[in-house]
């Protein structure tokens, strides 16, 4: 309570844009090269009939219909439906599968015998007997390569991979278009875990020097190796990162400071995580991965589009199990442990920051919109089939996916280096599927009318520093020294998407360590329609917003175009490491379950939220004694 009420009295002035105003902000939303970056969204996460589970779901759209799709042209799907995106992406990565690679190829050979012919003709039936198969051979250990297919001659099979690594490499540099649209070269590496859990990571290359071969989990049985071998072979002018995703279905692995096959991490491996991964898929199709509400967070937005269910708590212990998700398969409880590492590492290893993608397995690159959902795969084309109202096979398991969610990059121009350097020092944030702007800062003796100056950007990266950055308690500047009572500043800016509901609140998130424990607060720092933060709770009042669920239209008047504040933290200790980022929520609007429901003219199915709220998460800033 006593920090609640002490966030409201140090909430300083806030500036709202009217839902009804048509003044819109600029900065930063041009193609042009600025140093004080544009935005630029895209999709990391993006599979094609190239990927075995798409293909064998019925997906034959290829990496052509991909990119052409995520520059704004219509693609027909092998189900007949015509699609397109209402708004072009600005950059994109393939992720296909790279345990899959070479199988097309191989399959393609005229001297296959009966068994790989069985096997390969196997595809072309959609069936999830055969895809829970494919999958049971994966999560054997050591996995093998396609066994059915490669034991007989393993040497044409890794011939075949590289020859599909050389298709993805050339479609890429080919639809890669300088100051226009970014196409990166990459992949997913995709060992399963039991219970179809995942410790999966995409691959991404900043430019045309990549490895000749594509590591997969037949080639890396846990990350660490992925790591050291793309260390190995990633040389010269090639360079790389890694995004993990899902990590909601990784059974507590994800933060855990363990492998895949339960080996702890040495301290040498934490430093070759801090190198290669500087970033973390928060949002997608398969649900949220920010926080649980009840294992170790604390509010209730932590709700949001939860794909698998918590692990339970007997006698206050959480009980850990493959098929739920534990403390540390969330990016918030990561960051946490990231602190904790820090007092013993003498550096964080956890200093990621937030995107969002789809994974979608229908070559639709950031197709994120609720109304315009055909589901993640083929099979999922039919709204019946996603609402789960055919009865052969009768389908439970899509009522709680989404559309995916988007990756968001503050870069100084549409180039390969540009996003690159971007996600390299985390200057990106996730978001639900929505486009909304958002910019983050945090400084000493930030000026109280920064936010209305019209240089306020200049001096923000002058005298601060954007999100993903880390703020240090030292001589910020030269000739600038930070007294230890002072506490930092923070600068949100926050514009809405013209095609999405109107802004409802801004929130911050803190976390840090004390007296060896992980703490954290959810503030409310900013509400629309003129309200404050309620005294007792902490929390924006309801703003009124509300819904038809019959036609799906909503609230015109309530909520805010845009919304900037400033913020300084009540219980800020100078000596004390921690992290704060943005939380931006909409009003409400309808779920995709309910566009479809209306579609069909049927009852929404029990249980089924109505409607969602879409959302942006900025990566954190640090704050380092």
């Amino acid at each position: 309570m006593t920090k609640m009420l002490a966030a409201i009295s140090i909430l300083l002035p806030l500036s709202v844009l009217s839902a009804d105003s048509t003044a819109e902000l600029t900065e930063g939303l041009t193609g042009e090269f600025s140093e004080t970056r544009n935005l630029y969204f895209g999709d990391t996460h993006v599979h094609t009939s190239l990927s075995f589970d798409a293909y064998l779901f019925g997906n034959r759209s290829g990496l052509e219909d991909a990119y052409r799709f995520a520059k704004g042209e219509a693609i027909t799907l092998a189900t007949g439906n015509t699609t397109q995106l209402s708004t072009p992406l600005d950059f994109v990565v393939m992720a296909d599968h790279a345990e899959s690679f070479g199988l097309f190829e191989t399959c393609s050979r005229d001297t296959l015998n009966e068994k790989q012919r069985k096997y390969c003709t196997a595809f072309d039936t959609p069936s999830m007997t055969f895809f829970l198969q494919l999958r049971n051979e994966g999560v054997q250990r050591p996995p093998k390569r396609l066994p059915s297919l490669c034991e007989d001659d393993m040497a044409t099979c890794l011939t075949d991979s590289r020859t599909t690594w050389d298709k993805v490499r050339a479609a890429a540099d080919a639809h890669n278009e300088p100051g226009q649209f970014t196409a990166f070269s990459g992949y997913e590496y995709s060992p399963p875990l039991k219970k179809r859990g995942k410790i999966h990571r995409n691959v991404i290359f900043r430019n045309s020097t990549t490895p000749d071969r594509v590591v997969s989990a037949f080639d890396a049985e846990t990350v660490l190796d992925l790591w050291k071998t793309l260390e190995a072979e990633c040389t010269g002018e090639c360079e790389f990162l890694t995004i993990p995703h899902n990590m909601n279905k990784t059974w507590d692995i994800a933060y855990s400071g363990k492998t895949i096959d339960g080996d702890s991490y040495e301290d040498k491996d934490w430093g070759l995580r801090r190198r290669s991964e500087p970033l973390a898929e928060i949002f997608q199709i398969k649900g949220s991965s920010e926080c649980g509400y009840d294992l170790g967070a604390s509010d209730e937005e932590c709700h949001f589009e939860r794909l698998v269910p918590l692990c339970p708590k007997v006698d206050g212990e959480i009980q850990l199990a493959p098929g739920c998700s534990g403390r540390l398969s969330f990016a918030r409880e990561g960051l946490k442990e990231g602190l904790k590492l820090e007092r013993t590492l003498g550096f964080n290893p956890l200093q990621f920051g937030f995107i969002g993608s789809t994974d979608t397995h229908n070559s639709t690159a950031g197709a994120t919109e609720e109304f315009s959902y055909i589901g993640a795969s083929t099979h999922e084309a039919s709204a019946k089939v996603r609402l789960g109202l055919n009865t052969v096979p009768k389908n439970k398991g899509k009522l709680n996916r989404n559309p995916g969610g988007l990756a968001a990059v503050w870069a100084t121009e549409n180039t390969r280096d540009a996003i690159f350097d971007s996600m390299q020092r985390r200057e990106t944030y996730a978001t639900s599927g929505t486009r909304i702007k958002l910019r983050f800062f945090a400084g000493w003796h930030f000026e109280q009318a920064l936010l209305e100056d019209s240089q306020w950007l200049d001096k923000a990266y002058r005298d601060g520093v954007p999100m993903g950055d880390v703020l240090a308690h030292t001589k910020q500047k030269e000739n600038t020294n930070v007294a230890p009572e002072d506490a930092p500043e923070f600068l949100i800016w926050a514009l809405k998407d013209a095609k999405s509901s109107n802004l409802q609140r801004v929130q911050m998130i803190k976390g840090w360590v004390e007296n060896g424990e992980s703490k954290e607060s959810v503030f409310d720092i900013a509400c629309a329609d003129g309200l404050s933060p309620n005294a007792a709770t902490g929390r924006c009042p309801d703003n009124g917003a509300r819904v038809d669920i019959a036609n799906c239209t909503v609230s015109p008047d309530k909520g805010a175009g845009e919304i900037k504040t400033r913020w300084r933290d009540p219980d800020f200790n100078a000596d004390q490491s921690a992290f704060y980022y943005i939380r931006v929520l909409e009003n409400p609007s309808c779920r995709w379950s309910t566009f479809d429901a209306n579609a069909l003219g049927v009852t929404l199915p029990k249980n089924t939220p109505a409607t969602i709220q879409e959302r942006a998460w900025s990566s954190p800033i640090w704050y380092t004694p």
